[in-house]
């Protein structure tokens, strides 16, 4: 700022700008701000996270139908259950001879499976497979039960006439 006083100009430097004690109360309520907001946000991104790969599961289960159907051979989705001390956190897909692996979002896993066991490992009682016939019928129904570290489940099941895939929250079992 300019101004005059007794002929001659006088400036006064510009008071605009933010001292350190400002820029430094700032950075500390964004910072406490931050804190309290964390808990809240990784809630919401296990949810998140859960109904994500839940979604995934049942395009990958209607994928395998419609491969069956399509490719004129068995497709199968093969399960392998969580224990306490090794927790499931991938699943795989089987048509013919080849083999993909379909890991989980970190913190999701697989808590259960009611599907039968993979005939082609018989001996392994851990590991269940939904297996579609070349008509697209599943050879049984069943659900898997998707769980986060955060204990909130969602279950995705097929139903054994209709070859139906849905999420839901509540096990369809009860």
């Amino acid at each position: 700022m300019m101004w005059c006083k007794n002929g001659s100009l006088r400036i006064k430097p510009n008071g605009s700008g933010y001292t350190l004690v400002e820029l430094l109360a700032v950075l500390a309520i964004i910072s406490l701000i931050f804190v309290l907001a964390w808990p809240a946000y990784r809630g919401v991104a296990e949810k998140l996270a859960l109904r994500q790969d839940a979604a995934v599961l049942a395009r990958e289960l209607r994928l395998a139908r419609q491969t069956a159907i399509t490719m004129g051979e068995e497709c199968c989705v093969i399960f392998i259950a969580s224990s306490a001390a090794k927790p499931s956190t991938t699943y795989q897909i089987r048509r013919g001879g080849k083999i993909r692996i379909v890991r989980l979002t970190r913190g999701v896993t697989i808590a259960g499976s009611s599907f039968a066991r993979d005939p082609v490992y018989p001996s392994q009682y851990d590991r269940t497979a939904c297996r579609f016939v070349p008509s697209g019928a599943p050879t049984g129904g069943g659900t898997v039960h998707l769980k986060n570290s955060g204990e909130e489940s969602l279950y995705v099941a097929v139903t054994p006439a209709t070859a139906r895939v849905r999420v839901t929250a509540e096990d369809p079992r009860n």
